[in-house]
């Protein structure tokens, strides 16, 4: 085994033994084991995209070959039809030899960016050119028996089957040439295909006609299976006879769904919706989507999909709010939480107090000033309520009150006076931080020790609408919000050490009207306006952001309580509404020489 020295270039930490304090993404080196070890996460949801970096050249109606971490993506229109390939080794992009044929609306195989084929599609009209790939330059091999544009295909370079366009025709190609075997049941085009390693397996879905239906190839035959939920065309897709994924459509659009075999599941939305895409991987585990036509035209957007056991997670659906509201306050965990203040109507505050349960919320006792404020505490009996505004042209407020799990007490005021600041603590150890007061947005701290305030060092940014995490007055996590002047949305992040702020990384989104929860270390920001309202969510794992799977309803200005791994978010701009967020556990894989 080498030595963690012997890694360039990496940051590597040696330990004596297993480091349990790694976090999700370290790579550590166990000097006693001599073994090198890697962090990850695992989780049990039905998968994620994550944007990865994109292409070198925007284009749409191409093909493609390979795995989330060894792709190839080749033709299509930029305009005019191209022959570019572009080679994906899992981190970036590489133009390599093109294509003899420049073409769109073609179909393509392989299982690897060094072996691939590329046949059909339209050049000045439709062809059956056919060419192989062999890791370094296109040879042009037997033409297909129909030529024909909008089709699809499945397999490797050496065996592929080819089937549809503007015809049901499937053939079936053993490294030299093609023959003609059972047609589908119906004919159709510029549909998905996902197959596995060899021209006897394939699946069939979506297309122009009739759009929902799915054929399964058993290497002499089409069976139709199980419709797609959502009718689509102009789709991309991967995978296998028993495990493919189909995202996008036409319209323009961001589904994604999941075949297990027997029947189609809606899962997580692609992060950019679109049409004429592209995309490759052997099962609905593993996967990326490239290029294709989005609202702004056409895109070099490439996105990983990281299925069940990855570092991802997914929201699903839980009890909804009694009342609906924007801008309260929140403690707690994702089965004991308390929501108060906000205001329903836009403009007045209210004083509403609500509890949940894990699954329902439930009315107590009021605030005793009705605001649109803030809050932090450990659980649905521990809480404080600090600073707001009673309308929205009212005088902002620094009154601060305390809930003992039954009623709510005042105490002693904020310092400064504002609205949309954040706070992050524990009843007995909190920090309250950024905000807005006319004409400015603020960069105050104070922290709480359980009985008055105490200003202390400000934000590196100031900022309002940002979200926040932590646990005490020692330890928190500011990120994004919108500052002025100038006015701007800011991606920003700052730790909190306890004695000041430091700018860290920034999220991969500005956004303002966010939310948060977690710790310094370990934390979920989710949700914003940037604009438009989104269901962005990101996770930070004590050193970078990572997006993670989107809320199921866009959504800002609402709040949020729990850890990374377990939270809800609730209110805001979608009213009464509450999403469940199940996270990932972090486990050590050794890895090997």
């Amino acid at each position: 085994m080498a030595n963690y020295k012997d890694i360039v270039g990496t940051s590597v930490r040696n330990n004596a033994g297993a480091l349990t304090s790694a976090k999700d993404g370290e790579l550590f080196y166990d000097s006693t084991n001599l073994d090198f070890i890697y962090r990850h996460a695992v989780v049990t949801t039905a998968g994620a995209w994550r944007t990865g970096n994109s292409m070198n050249t925007a284009r749409d109606a191409l093909a493609s070959a390979g795995i989330q971490t060894s792709g190839l993506v080749f033709g299509g229109t930029t305009p005019p039809n191209s022959a570019l390939t572009e080679s994906y080794n899992g981190l970036s992009w590489t133009e390599v030899g093109d294509l003899n044929l420049a073409r769109r609306a073609f179909g393509g195989s392989g299982i690897s960016n060094t072996s691939a084929l590329a046949f059909g599609g339209v050049h000045t009209s439709n062809t059956a050119d056919t060419e192989a790939w062999n890791g370094s330059a296109w040879t042009e091999v037997a033409d297909m028996p129909v030529a024909r544009q909008g089709l699809s295909g499945s397999g490797t370079k050496s065996s592929t089957l080819a089937f549809g366009g503007s015809t049901a025709s499937t053939d079936s190609w053993n490294e030299s040439s093609w023959t003609e075997v059972n047609d589908l049941n119906s004919n159709r085009g510029y549909f998905s295909g996902a197959a596995g390693a060899s021209n006897t397996s394939a699946l069939a879905f979506g297309g122009g006609s009739p759009g929902a239906q799915t054929e399964s190839f058993n290497g002499s035959s089409w069976t139709e299976v199980g419709d797609l939920n959502t009718a689509r065309t102009l789709a991309g897709g991967f995978g296998s006879v028993t495990s493919a994924l189909a995202f996008g459509n036409e319209p323009i659009a961001a589904i994604t769904e999941q075949w297990n075999g027997t029947a189609w599941t809606e899962v997580a939305d692609l992060s950019t919706g679109r049409k004429e895409l592209t995309g490759n991987g052997t099962s609905h585990s593993a996967g990326f989507a490239a290029a294709g036509s989005a609202p702004g035209g056409r895109t070099a957007v490439a996105e990983e999909w990281t299925g069940v056991g990855a570092d991802v997670g997914a929201w699903s659906t839980g009890g909804a709010l009694n009342t609906g509201r924007r801008f309260m306050g929140r403690s707690g965990t994702q089965t004991d939480a308390l929501a108060f203040g906000g205001d329903s109507d836009g403009v007045n505050g209210v004083n509403n107090t609500e509890k949940y349960n894990g699954s329902s919320w439930t009315e107590l006792n009021n605030l005793n000033t009705a605001r649109r404020t803030h809050g932090f505490g450990a659980s649905g009996t521990s809480a404080l309520a600090f600073a707001g505004q009673p309308s929205d042209s009212g005088a902002i407020s620094a009154l601060c009150e305390s809930w003992n799990g039954t009623s709510w007490t005042e105490v002693n005021n904020v310092n400064t006076a504002r609205v949309s600041a954040a706070g992050s603590g524990i009843i007995t150890s909190g920090l309250y931080y950024g905000g807005n007061h006319p004409p400015k947005s603020r960069d105050e701290t104070e922290s709480w020790n359980g009985t008055s305030w105490t200003e202390v060092a400000d934000l590196n940014q100031g900022r309002y609408g940002l979200g926040g995490a932590g646990a005490s007055n020692a330890s928190a996590l500011a990120f994004s919000g919108f500052k002025s002047p100038p006015s701007a949305n800011v991606a920003n992040t700052e730790t909190w050490n306890g004695s000041s702020w430091t700018e860290i990384n920034d999220l991969n989104a500005a956004r303002y009207g966010i939310m948060g929860t977690g710790t310094q270390s370990a934390a979920l920001a989710f949700g914003g306006e940037s604009p438009p309202v989104t269901g962005a969510t990101e996770d930070w794992n004590g050193a970078s952001w990572s997006e993670i799977a989107d809320m199921s309803v866009a959504r800002s200005d609402g709040n949020g309580a729990g850890t990374s791994t377990a939270a809800i978010a609730f209110g805001g701009t979608t009213g009464p509404a509450t999403e469940e967020f199940s996270g990932s556990s972090v486990a050590s894989k050794v890895l090997t020489d």
